[in-house]
């Protein structure tokens, strides 16, 4: 009879250590889950941020542009074909360095979801740890 019982203690004490264990590993999961999410609006507000600011750049150098270049096409309307080929080279070469400058950046990985995997990484390892000791 006292054989059963501490044979019955043992599963239970094995149920609840998985239990635990269980309980651990989803409270770990929802942990990098809520920080995921987090980083994702982050990135999210970043990128509303940094849109807004380009189109209005955008816009306001454009027209900045126009108003330039017919101000100096009416200061030199004798040469006025000279001034709008020239300013179109440039408008050219300044797109080019654009596309390039793109090219560039999409080719560079991305830094989305470092500190998560980062995170993710770091309780792998401690739980390798865990397994050995």
């Amino acid at each position: 009879m006292t054989g059963s019982e501490s044979g019955e203690d043992g599963r239970e004490g094995l149920f609840a250590a998985l239990k635990n264990s269980a309980a651990t590993l989803l409270s770990i999961g929802r942990t990098r889950a809520e920080l995921l999410v987090l980083e994702i609006e982050e990135e999210k507000y970043r990128l509303i941020a940094l849109w807004s600011k380009a189109i209005g750049a955008a816009f306001l150098l454009t027209l900045a542009v126009i108003m330039a270049v017919f101000s100096l096409a009416l200061a030199f309307w004798e040469q006025r074909v000279l001034v709008f080929g020239a300013f179109a080279l440039l408008f050219f070469l300044g797109a080019a360095a654009l596309i390039l400058a793109l090219r560039r950046q999409v080719r560079a990985p991305s830094q989305l979801f470092r500190s998560s995997l980062a995170e993710l990484d770091t309780d792998l390892a401690q739980l390798r740890g865990q397994r050995r000791e």
